[in-house]
């Protein structure tokens, strides 16, 4: 039967088979008035998940993008609304953080890509105090911000959302300062030799995810053996241009996303405060000092696109390599020109290192064969041409499971 007024019809025909009046009238009221009843409540149902699912599709990754810029301390525009502090302690004044643990002592390395590579490698520098005794300071990358990062990754696994790499070509650049024994390098003057005129300390990185509670109506779903309570968020209440992902929370047994809405599902019947990410679509430069380039992950949105990704399938050729590629937007750094197979990693290449937080694979990378993603320059912008090259290897290398990828850079007619 293709539809509940066939089977009507049908269960009417075979009705006049039955001579016995007052048989067909007691199988007319089985049949139709409570069998049939039954078929549409199934039928509903079945729409009613089917509409579900579209409207968990319709929510494209591109909701969740991730844009980073820096600024300097001094200019940070508190009433800005787009762009927030990735680590908001290092704005707080020290009589308000009430700390156990010192501030990190971050700079910022402002120089190029080769020479930030020769800056890592730097083992030691020279500290003074105040009475000029020296010190022995190192650099490290900046944990409160890889943290910050890994901790983003953790709310996308725990929503079920898709995660796409974040760019990190501004995040990279920051590096806590320190010393091997107790001393504050705070306190301490640095002399960074030939990378000083390279280091900044008075930056700030910011990007586009703002942290905030909300209050949610509730109400009761019954089951056959316990109670269940599920919370709604309802986002018609906030800027639907932005997209919403519920912060971790044990108490919270299943998360569902809808187009406007997030539905949380609870043993407890109530909360006092949720904790919630908005990624914010709309961006605004205009605040005074805003001058630095935004590096984001966002992508050109499409449903087929939405879809196959909602499938996690990858069809492996070579055509969808440069469409993964072309897809991000606001790329004027680099383009993909060629990829080849090779038994051993090229000299000079580029390591897809932009998730380090995903652990180890399940088949090792010493293993695998290497892919080769040649890219080449494009445009006037050369600031970032290997970060981008970097951001590019991390993501196919999500897709792409039997082989390492790793980039080359060659310059322009080459």
């Amino acid at each position: 039967m293709e539809s509940i007024t066939d089977l009507q019809q049908h269960i009417r025909k075979r009705l006049t088979e039955i001579e016995d009046l007052d048989e067909r009238k007691d199988a007319r009221e089985i049949l139709l008035e409570g069998l049939v009843p039954i078929f549409e409540r199934m039928e509903k149902r079945y729409l009613d998940l089917e509409n579900q699912i579209k409207r968990e599709i319709e929510i494209p990754n591109e909701k969740y993008a991730v844009s980073m810029t820096v600024i300097k301390k001094e200019d940070y525009d508190p009433i800005n609304g787009t762009l927030y502090p990735v680590f908001p302690a290092l704005l707080q004044e020290d009589k308000e953080q009430e700390k156990t643990e010192p501030m990190p002592c971050l700079i910022y390395f402002a120089g190029s890509y080769q020479k930030k590579e020769e800056f890592e490698k730097t083992a030691d520098f020279q500290g003074f105090d105040d009475s000029g005794k020296s010190y022995i300071v190192r650099v490290r990358k900046a944990k409160c911000y890889q943290q910050a990062l890994s901790e983003l990754y953790q709310v996308f696994v725990y929503n079920k959302i898709g995660w796409t790499t974040v760019n990190t070509g501004y995040l990279d650049r920051f590096y806590e300062v320190y010393t091997d024994g107790d001393t504050d390098a705070n306190s301490l003057k640095i002399d960074f030799g030939s990378y000083e005129e390279d280091i900044q300390n008075d930056m700030l990185l910011l990007w586009n995810v703002e942290k905030f509670t909300f209050q949610c109506r509730k109400f009761m779903v019954p089951c056959i053996d316990e109670k269940y309570y599920e919370h709604e968020l309802n986002l018609k209440n906030y800027d639907l241009e932005s997209g919403y992902m519920l912060g971790i929370n044990e108490d919270v047994l299943k998360v569902r996303h809808e187009k406007d809405k997030i539905i949380m599902t609870s043993l407890k019947e109530s909360f006092r405060d949720w904790e919630a990410y908005r990624f914010i679509g709309k961006i605004d430069t205009s605040s005074h000092g805003y001058t630095y380039e935004m590096l984001s992950n966002s992508r050109k949105s499409s449903f087929f696109q939405n879809y196959r990704e909602q499938q996690e399938s990858f069809l492996g050729s070579r055509t969808e390599l440069f469409w993964m590629v072309q897809r991000f937007e606001n790329n004027f750094y680099v383009e993909l020109e060629k990829c080849e197979v090779l038994g051993m990693s090229p000299n000079s290449c580029l390591e897809g290192d932009m998730n380090p937080f995903l652990g180890s694979t399940i088949f090792p990378m010493e293993t695998r064969k290497i892919l080769a993603l040649y890219f080449r320059r494009k445009g006037q912008k050369n600031n970032f041409c290997e970060d981008m090259v970097r951001f590019f290897v991390s993501q196919i290398q999500l897709s792409v499971c039997e082989y390492k990828c790793v980039g080359i850079l060659q310059d322009k007619g080459v």
